[in-house]
């Protein structure tokens, strides 16, 4: 029993209990009236819900027939309710679905109907939220919907622009060391200098103090005198022998009878020449400036001699014919070197090598078989050498002393070692007398014995100087009156002065040491290619020793006489 009393609402219970109280009577009320309103709204969002799919539905089959679709008709017992609407258009999609693929051109329509399907499945989200939302928290949630269909991936965006460069990162971790590399190909060795000019020598110290002078001792006794002896008596002279009778002068004989010319006009073979005539005494001369004695100088410059109309140079049978070859022996490391046999002794097989234009060794070896295989002596001669200008000659080592203006002579047996200074000579500053040897002393051995070849310190001109083997020393001096400058190599032969020219290609000039005259020679000898540091005539067996840009070589030499 509900009774209105005070404002308030009671309830009297049967047997009059008590009634509730306004507090739970106004919280009834309020269910109640909220319980109302959901109803309410939840009709009206049904009746909202059917109109949507309605319009849906409809909006579909429109859509379709505008893209050129068949749309299907509505089997029987469908009517335009919407709800039948709604299942109709489920099932073709479901069928659709279910199809192998679109036909070709359907790819559009396929995009418009995944859009209408995202459709469906958002707009009752929608409206479920909003419903939550206004009815705080109290929402109404049917059953979950069939998985959508997969939609086709859409073009690709245009590329952003690039973020802001990160951190740079911490630093990796240190790798593996590489394979090593090749190792480079050797440089070539550079030219050794010259050895240096010895120092001068030390100051002489002074004098030490002498010191104080000894006690002079006393006098001795003398001794009584002696017994002076009796003089001898005087020999008899001698007798003096009789001059010997002076022999008969020698006859002279008369002078022949110069036989009567041969009839003019007739032209007929010329005869044996006569021996020269005995020739003048040298004539020695030394030049204030020079220093060096020259025996009959050839004061005359080439160009002058040959300008002079009178002049005809000498043709001899010691000249130079030919040279045959190269005959190639083996090839050597070094690109300088000099290789020589005993210019002297005849069953000497020995074969003495120096390599490079500086050092102090010798190699020897025992015969051409092992120069061929490389066993070797190895001799050390006392003192460096410079240049390719040596000789062997009976049993001794003929080379220059580097840095200074001498010679050596080093007994290959006995090891002695004997110097003979040359002034006014070209010895150091790199100004060499055969620059493509790096030579400034060439010694040479020929028939007529040990010659000496160098360049003046005074005007550059070549001189050749004999040397007396046994004493070491010089007879006399020659002029042979040509540049050192357009030199390229030098040796003797036969008495003879043979000079190639700067590319040691050709044997240009030619001078006799003992008529002191230049004579005409023009010989081939070699390809001006490569470096030639020596070449060296052997009177043994006629034949020239070449070092050819590493190659030792031999010339057989071809003279005038050979024909």
């Amino acid at each position: 029993m509900l009774k209105l009393g005070s404002g308030t609402w009671r309830w009297r219970g049967a047997g009059g209990a008590p009634a509730l109280s306004n507090g739970l009577w106004a919280l009834l009320f309020g269910v109640s009236v909220l319980t109302a309103l959901n109803s309410a709204g939840l009709i009206l969002l049904l009746l909202q819900h059917a109109q949507l799919s309605e319009r849906l539905a409809q909006t579909d089959v429109r859509l379709r027939e505008l893209l050129g679709e068949p749309v299907a008709p509505l089997p029987a017992g469908v009517t335009s309710d919407p709800e039948q609407l709604i299942a109709h258009s489920q099932y073709s999609r479901d069928k659709r679905s279910q199809d192998d693929g679109p036909p070709a051109g359907t790819q559009r329509g396929e995009q418009q109907e995944m859009m209408m399907m995202m459709t469906y499945s958002m707009v009752p989200v929608r409206i479920l939220v909003e419903l939550c939302n206004s009815t705080k928290g109290i929402c109404l949630t049917g059953p979950p919907g069939l998985p959508g269909h997969n939609g086709t991936d859409g073009l690709p965006g245009l590329k952003g622009d690039p973020g802001v460069q990160g951190r740079r990162g911490k630093r990796g971790e240190k790798g593996d060391l590489g394979d090593k590399g090749d190792v480079g190909v050797p440089g070539l060795p550079g030219e050794k200098g010259d050895v240096g000019v010895p120092g001068l020598p030390g100051e002489i110290g002074d004098v030490g103090v002498p010191g104080p002078p000894g006690v002079k001792g006393d006098l001795g006794v003398p001794g009584p005198p002696g017994v002076k002896g009796e003089v001898g008596v005087p020999g008899p002279p001698g007798v003096k022998g009789e001059v010997g009778v002076p022999g008969p002068p020698g006859e002279k004989g008369h002078v022949g009878v110069p036989g009567p010319p041969g009839p003019p006009g007739t032209d007929g073979p010329l005869g044996i020449p006569g021996p020269p005539g005995p020739s003048a005494p040298p004539r020695v001369a030394r030049s204030k400036n020079q220093g060096v004695v020259l025996a009959n100088p050839n004061d005359d410059t080439l160009a002058e001699r040959m300008a002079k109309t009178d002049t005809i140079l000498t043709k001899t049978e010691n000249i130079i014919k030919a040279l045959l070859g190269p005959t190639n022996v083996t090839k050597m490391e070094s690109t300088f070197g000099t290789w020589m046999q005993d210019t002297a002794m005849e069953n000497d097989p020995r074969i003495w090598v120096v390599e490079h234009f500086s050092g102090r060794t010798v190699k020897e070896y025992k015969n051409m078989e092992s120069f061929q295989n490389g066993s070797a002596n190895s001799i050390d001669v006392k003192k460096f050498f410079q240049g390719c200008g040596h000789a062997v000659h009976n049993g001794s080592f003929y080379y220059h002393i580097a840095g200074t203006f001498k010679v050596a002579k080093f007994n290959l047996q006995t090891q002695q070692l004997h110097t003979l200074a040359i002034e006014k000579a070209l010895y150091h500053n790199l100004i060499y007398f055969l620059h493509n040897s790096k030579t400034y002393f060439k010694l040479a051995v020929d028939e007529h014995g040990l010659w000496l070849i160098f360049a003046s310190s005074v005007d550059e001109n070549i001189i050749v100087a004999q040397l007396e083997e046994t004493t070491f020393s010089i007879t006399t001096y020659i002029n042979a009156s040509y540049p050192r400058t357009k030199a390229g190599n030098a040796f003797i032969a036969r008495g003879v002065l043979y000079i190639t020219d700067a590319k040691d290609a050709k044997i240009t000039y030619a001078f006799d040491l003992f008529k002191r005259e230049p004579l005409s020679v023009s010989v081939e000898f070699r390809a001006p290619t490569g470096i030639l540091t020596m070449v060296s005539y052997s009177p043994k067996n006629q034949t020239l020793y070449v070092w050819d840009n590493g190659y030792v070589q031999t010339y057989d030499v071809v003279f005038l006489s050979d024909d």
